[in-house]
């Protein structure tokens, strides 16, 4: 799962209906009344999916899940390559 997507947006979510859902990350049942996490890869809620808190946590420990930002941070230029803000203002 963690490899469909360059970036999560990750978020906690417990439900009120007695659903169950199946952990897309370790592929377990558990009910939607239990506190779980709301996954939406690049930000798309259309292909969201719940998933065990634990799950989320122990594949985010790997740096398998990352957020926008963490990806963001990690496909970055070097600082070298990387022209200040007033360069790009004037051209330099």
């Amino acid at each position: 799962m963690a490899g469909s997507a360059r970036w999560w947006d990750i978020r906690p979510a417990q439900g009120n209906q007695a659903k169950t859902y199946t952990c897309p990350i370790c592929h377990r049942l558990f009910l939607a009344m239990v506190p779980n996490t709301l996954l939406s890869p690049e930000g798309d809620r259309q292909r969201r999916r719940h998933a065990h808190t634990e799950c989320v946590t122990r594949e985010r420990r790997a740096g398998r899940l990352l957020t926008e930002s963490e990806w963001k941070r990690a496909n970055r230029p070097p600082r070298s390559a990387r022209r200040s803000w007033w360069r790009r203002l004037i051209g330099a």
